[in-house]
Formats: C-alpha cells, sequence, structure tokens
C-alpha cells in the first residue's frame, strides 16, 4: 500500500495518530490544573518506565493541553556529558517563548511585571549577553533569582512564576524530560523549587519523565522528595490499549486489519507503543492491499526488526565500549532481567568491584538501570535479544 499514506509513526516522541491508553495519567493532569486554578494545592507529577512507552509522547500532550488552558509553560531535555547545556541555560530558553507570549497581552500587572522581571535576572546569571532573554523587555530585578545557585534562583523564580500566573487565572508548570540525566544538585533544586512554591500553596509544578531509576535519583537528591511527586510507572499497554492504537489509524485510513495479522504483531511488540507503531508502519508498506494480512504482519515484523535493529538498538549498543559490551553480553543471558551483579561477575569471570565502572559508565549512558540493590536491567525492552544476536556475530 502507498506509504504516503501510512498512518503510523515511529520516531522519538512523535505523537501517534490514535494516542491510545494514559487516561489515568492524564487525569492526574487534569486534577492538577483544576486544582491549581481553584486555589488548591496539588503535587507536582512524575513519570517513569523503559524507553519506549511512550513518556516524551505523553509530556508533550499534557504541555499543549497546559498551554491551550493559557497556563505558562516551557519543556525542557535534560542533558548528558561533558558539553552538556546547563539547566539554567535550558530553562530560560524554554521560558522565553512562553513569557514573551504573556507579554504581548497587553498590559500586565505588576506580579507579572516581577515574575518577568526575576526571569531576566536568572537568565542573565546564565548568559550575561542576554541572548536567552530575547524579547523580554524589562530590567533585571537585582538581588532575585540571581545568586548563582540554581536551588535559590530556581525557587524564587518559581514562586514569581506561580504569582504571574495567579493574576492570570492559570499556573506554571516546567516540563523536564529525560529527568534522570540532571546531576544530584540540579535535583535537588527542582525538588527545592517544588517544596518552596507547595509551602506557599504557589501554583507551580514540575512534570517530569524519566527512566525507572527516577524515584530513587530523587530520593537520593531530597529526602522529602516522595512527598512532592506523585509518581506514575509508565509500562507497556494493556491488550485493549494496544488494538486501538494498532486499529483505529488504519480503519481512520479505510484500511483494515485481518484479526490473526493484529494479533501477531499485537504479540510481536508485547504492548510497547513504539514497536507497535514500527511494526503497524513496515507491515501496512509490506500490504498489497486492504485487509493487511498474518503474511503481510510476518513479513512488517520483519522489516521492522531490520530497522529497530539498525536504528533504535544499534544506537545504543555503539555508545558502550568493548568492556562495557561485555558486560551487557552477560547481561542478555538472562534475557530483558534483570540480572543479579554477583552473577554477571561469575559469567565474566570477574570480580564484582571490578565491574563497577562499566556498570555505572552503563547507568550513566542510560542503557542499564538498578531496580534493587544488586540487581541490574537494560532500559530497553528487546535489547538482550539484540545483544545476543551482535554478541554472535564477534
Amino acid at each position: 500500500m502507498d506509504p504516503r499514506t501510512n498512518p503510523y509513526s515511529p520516531g522519538a516522541g512523535v505523537r501517534p495518530v490514535e494516542l491510545a491508553g494514559r487516561a489515568e495519567e492524564r487525569q492526574a493532569f487534569d486534577v492538577l490544573m483544576a486544582r491549581a486554578e481553584a486555589g488548591r494545592p496539588a503535587q507536582s507529577l512524575v513519570f517513569f518506565g523503559v524507553r519506549g512507552v511512550g513518556k516524551t509522547v505523553l509530556i508533550n500532550e499534557l504541555r499543549a493541553t497546559a498551554r491551550d488552558r493559557g497556563w505558562i509553560t516551557a519543556k525542557v531535555e535534560a542533558d548528558q556529558g561533558t558539553d552538556r547545556t546547563p539547566f539554567r541555560s535550558q530553562v530560560s530558553s524554554a521560558l522565553t517563548t512562553s513569557l514573551r507570549h504573556v507579554q504581548g497581552r497587553g498590559r500586565v500587572g505588576d506580579r507579572v511585571k516581577t515574575a518577568l522581571r526575576t526571569f531576566k535576572s536568572f537568565s542573565l546569571v546564565a548568559s550575561p549577553d542576554g541572548s536567552l532573554s530575547v524579547g523580554i523587555d524589562v530590567e533585571a530585578a537585582r538581588g532575585r533569582a540571581d545568586t548563582g545557585s540554581i536551588a535559590v534562583d530556581l525557587a524564587e523564580l518559581a514562586v514569581d512564576l506561580a504569582d504571574a500566573a495567579r493574576d492570570l487565572g492559570s499556573g506554571a508548570v516546567l516540563f523536564i524530560d529525560e529527568l534522570q540525566h540532571l546531576d544530584t544538585d540540579e535535583l535537588a533544586a527542582v525538588c527545592h523549587a517544588c517544596h518552596e512554591a507547595g509551602q506557599r500553596d504557589a501554583p507551580f509544578f514540575v512534570v517530569g519523565a524519566g527512566l525507572p531509576n527516577l524515584p530513587a535519583l530523587l530520593a537520593g537528591a531530597k529526602s522529602y522528595a516522595e512527598r512532592l511527586f506523585q509518581f506514575s510507572r509508565i509500562d507497556r499497554l494493556p491488550l485493549d490499549d494496544a488494538w486501538a492504537a494498532l486499529i483505529r489509524p488504519a480503519t481512520a485510513a479505510g484500511v483494515q486489519w485481518a484479526r490473526e495479522a493484529a494479533h501477531v504483531v499485537l504479540e510481536a511488540s508485547a504492548g510497547y507503543p513504539y514497536f507497535l507503531q514500527q511494526y503497524g508502519q513496515t507491515s501496512w508498506d509490506a500490504a498489497a492491499a486492504s485487509p493487511i494480512t498474518v503474511d503481510d504482519a510476518r513479513e512488517g515484523i520483519r522489516l521492522g526488526r531490520e530497522r529497530l535493529d539498525s536504528g533504535f538498538f544499534r544506537a545504543r549498543w555503539e555508545r558502550a565500549t568493548p568492556a562495557e559490551r561485555d558486560y551487557l553480553a552477560a547481561m542478555a543471558v538472562d534475557g530483558d532481567g534483570p540480572s543479579s551483579t554477583g552473577e554477571l561477575a561469575e559469567r565474566l569471570d570477574k570480580k564484582a568491584s571490578s565491574l563497577g565502572p562499566a556498570r555505572a559508565n552503563l547507568m550513566a549512558k542510560g542503557l542499564v538501570y538498578a531496580p534493587q540493590h544488586g540487581l541490574i536491567a537494560f532500559t530497553v525492552p528487546g535489547m538482550a535479544d539484540f545483544v545476543q544476536r551482535e554478541s554472535a556475530l564477534r
């Protein structure tokens, strides 16, 4: 069939035609906004899970909802590595567009002006030339959000943004994707900002998304983190939602799936949204006409796995050093895991302490995480099968 009309869209953070599932998470955010607009307290939200479950799509959807309600919003994707963009710079850049819209609404009240001046101070610490606050035509507020301490400055900015949002009948929310990549001081600053806003009943919130180790990282940054956030694990889709994600886009395009063919794809995808989109796309392209048959689905899965191997999985494999690949290969014996770190040491015939650097580096690269003490698991579903295939070629 014509690939130009293919309704499936695998990609990082790409919204599918049918955003199936996640009703509870969207409801939680709606409750947050409603409570904030009514002057009632609410907890910020943190979503965590492995790769490919749609966390980025979810927070993009929630941001669009907040923006449509007139909220002050900003979204950043936390960086990692030695050449990472500082978190303060990311927040400044992301907030500029939203605050320019606020400034452009016409007459603004004193608290909005105060928030704009505080933001100017916050951004000038990151970029003294003013390049991160272009279009915010106010004087910086001296002595406000300009100490150079991200914890102090982000909290002051959060409170002033919340006060401004109150005047606008809304709230302020900072969306942070890949939250686990922030360092400990930055995570502590995020917690502190939420804590300060909460103590003042100020409508400033954080909606974060990250890998399964995120709750532990936040707790390590601030002991009270578990009281600041409503944590939600984002997992594979239940069968009914996975069926809707696969079937409805094709139906809307006038194409049917043979029931058996759909079940073949659902089983291969294991309910992971990214894999559903990939196998749906390649099955559509493999089909000559409607309905999509079992043979089309099997060919689509074969082609889809080739694409996943060459992109989704290989991009992560290539980031690992030879020693780290040996560690991954030892993990792959347990499938998607988790694996015991003690057993991995035995398989590799090494002392567990000598494997610490490889394990730490793989965690820093986002390839593995520790579900609990003494265990390690892949952050990417299906990675074990890929590693086994690659190891067989070595």
